[in-house]
């Protein structure tokens, strides 16, 4: 979980085209789900190092904000009815994890069941707890 939240944070930390970070299932199960969103170009594991390669438009990276909710000392876990109740108004999009594996908000809605809700791409300012 930890290392999840280092490759989260350090997407936002550059201007670079391509960003390195650790190897970790959890990050490549949450660069899947980022890249089949259209918020990352692509990904390729090279050893114990992934290569990111971010996506910008007119210049600007389309990540513009990363917020990590749950953390290794504080997991956050909901049902798919808060979940939905906490997401309605928001354009952004929750990354979270499920027994059926990393997936999106709107899919664990969909899928009905619950989740520990990992972070949040481009949601303004919504605030979790």
């Amino acid at each position: 979980m930890q290392k999840a939240c280092e490759m989260v944070q350090s997407l936002l930390k550059t201007t670079v085209a391509v960003q390195r970070a650790p190897y970790h299932p959890l990050n490549v199960s949450i660069l899947s789900v980022l890249q089949k969103e259209g918020l990352v170009r692509g990904f390729v594991v090279e050893g114990n190092r992934i290569n990111i390669l971010l996506k910008h438009y007119m210049g600007a990276p389309v990540i513009r904000n990363v917020r990590v909710v749950s953390r290794p000392s504080r997991e956050i876990w909901v049902s798919p009815h808060e979940l939905k109740t906490r997401t309605r108004h928001n354009a952004g999009l929750w990354i979270v994890r499920t027994p059926s594996g990393v997936v999106t908000h709107r899919d664990a809605i969909e899928m009905g069941i619950g989740c520990q809700v990992l972070f949040a791409v481009n949601n303004g300012c919504q605030q979790w707890c």
